[in-house]
């Protein structure tokens, strides 16, 4: 439609008098504060004591020390599980195992084929079935984030299936890095795998760090959240020769004393200490949570501390266990979390936290909602994060494991409530009691001492299984009673 010429210089006057109070009106008018990012950096494997800030004397972690001297530390906090499909599953549903069905690596009947391990007929349960991957209708804490308007990068570890909705960009991410292998820490530099020893190699890690880096770049104008899920410090043990030589001319610091190893955790380290120093040069730092967790805990050993670390990687001491077990060696963790405005540098927080309360503390900070019809198991950690005196309103933290990893754990579940943790173990209804606070290294069993604590502690856990669906394993018919004891 045509207009006169009048009419188009009283447009152009509206103009002209709107562009001279614009300048105004927006200094006056506050700018909506943009939502706070979110970088979750995941160690694989990282046991309890294996960072400097947390206790090595040996394993040098100065980007890692630094960011936990300007976090909340946390003492008692704990993965979901005690190895890493399951670990995972739980930290993306916010649902303990019964309720996803993921218990272990692979099938139920892994390790039948290892012939110094238990065979089907060595075993006196039947495990359930074993979901490989975290089923698609599950809505992960990246598909809430999604919601919400951020962007959501991972590179790394995955884990949780590659079939239908259960690759990373059918649960919530945007940009992802698909690693073909985790059986070698080189790759190349493309991150394809290798096929030859003539091909270029880059460290895995270093690759993963660039990818990560060019994701804070790209996304740095909006809300996002990165997961960045290292391979290390998961074997097969390879690290560069040159952080090798280094820890072989040091001497050992109690039962931290593998130069790969520890070159391997520096490795971490130091591209962990890419994105944050990333973070700073992009002026984002102010406005981003940085949580640091481990999916489980150390390869120790699988007996009580004390004994050398012959039989494990690094050592756990002064935990009982290692990674697959239900003592505190296989499940306790380091976290800390930065977020500039909400946690005291330097605090130290004591409530025993777990990897299903993420989720739910991602929603809050996000201002996010939770799925209507996914109950979450865990609750956010908000409270603990503004102070580290707060409280939680649950008191009990749960495991499951309802299979075998021979060697380390039978079938068994677990509960901490307050100061005291009981383990229930299916295959012959044996029940332990431990007080953590006065005892962390489980050494005192008090079932026999304290028989109305421990019935309390116990109906808890039955309601519990009752309350997730979960179910104790059958007993197997196959089972050859001449292997009783083998365990």
């Amino acid at each position: 439609m045509a207009i006169g010429r009048c009419d188009f210089l009283k447009q152009i006057g509206l103009a002209l008098l709107v562009g001279l109070a614009l300048p105004g009106l927006l200094r006056s008018a506050p700018l909506p504060k943009r939502p706070p990012n979110i970088v979750f950096l995941y160690a694989d494997d990282l046991g309890w004591t294996d960072l400097g800030c947390y206790g090595s004397g040996y394993y040098e972690t100065p980007n890692l020390d630094r960011l936990c001297a300007q976090s909340m530390r946390f003492t008692d906090a704990y993965s979901p599980a005690a190895n890493c499909a399951p670990a995972r599953a739980c930290v993306f549903s916010g649902q303990y195992a019964p309720r996803h069905g993921v218990y272990t690596v692979g099938g139920k009947r892994r390790f039948d084929t290892n012939k110094r391990l238990l065979k089907w007929h060595e075993r006196k349960l039947l495990a359930p079935d074993n979901e490989k991957g975290l089923a698609g209708d599950k809505v992960t804490f990246a598909e809430a984030l999604k919601a919400a308007g951020y962007v959501c990068g991972h590179f790394g570890k995955w884990h949780l299936g590659g079939g239908a909705g259960e690759s990373p960009a059918g649960q919530g991410f945007a940009e992802s890095l698909p690693i073909p292998t985790s059986k070698t820490h080189w790759i190349r530099p493309d991150g394809g795998r290798r096929k030859s020893e003539d091909e270029p190699k880059a460290y895995l890690s270093d690759v993963l760090a660039g990818r990560a880096l060019s994701f804070l770049e790209a996304n740095r104008d909006r809300p996002f959240c990165l997961y960045y899920a290292e391979y290390l410090v998961h074997v097969p043990l390879e690290a560069k020769e040159a952080l090798v030589a280094k820890y072989k001319a040091k001497a050992a610091v109690g039962g931290h004393r593998n130069p790969v190893y520890a070159a391997m955790i520096e490795t971490l380290d130091t591209n962990f200490g890419r994105v944050l120093s990333k973070l700073d040069e992009l002026g984002l730092a102010e406005n981003t949570m940085v949580i640091f967790f481990s999916d489980n805990g150390g390869c120790g050993t699988a007996k009580n501390p004390g004994l050398g670390p012959g039989n494990g990687l690094t050592s756990n001491v002064p935990l009982r266990g290692m990674k697959g077990m239900l003592y505190e060696g296989g499940i306790r963790v380091p976290m800390f979390v930065r977020w500039p405005g909400i946690t005291s540098a330097g605090s130290v927080c004591r409530v025993p936290v777990t990897g299903v309360d993420l989720y739910p503390t991602f929603v809050e900070v996000a201002g996010a909602q939770a799925p209507s019809e996914q109950e979450l198991d865990g609750e956010s950690i908000v409270p603990l994060l503004r102070d580290s005196r707060g409280t939680l309103e649950r008191t009990d933290i749960f495991w499951w494991m309802p299979g075998y990893l021979p060697g380390r754990q039978a079938p068994a579940h677990a509960m901490r409530s307050g100061d005291y943790k009981v383990i229930e173990f299916f295959e012959d209804g044996k029940l332990e009691l431990y007080n953590l606070r006065e005892d962390i290294g489980e050494r005192n069993d008090l079932s026999g001492d304290r028989p109305e604590l421990l019935s309390e502690l116990r109906a808890k856990l039955i309601a519990w299984r009752k309350a997730t669906g979960a179910t104790i394993p059958a007993r197997n018919p196959q089972y050859d009673q001449a292997n009783d004891g083998r365990w």
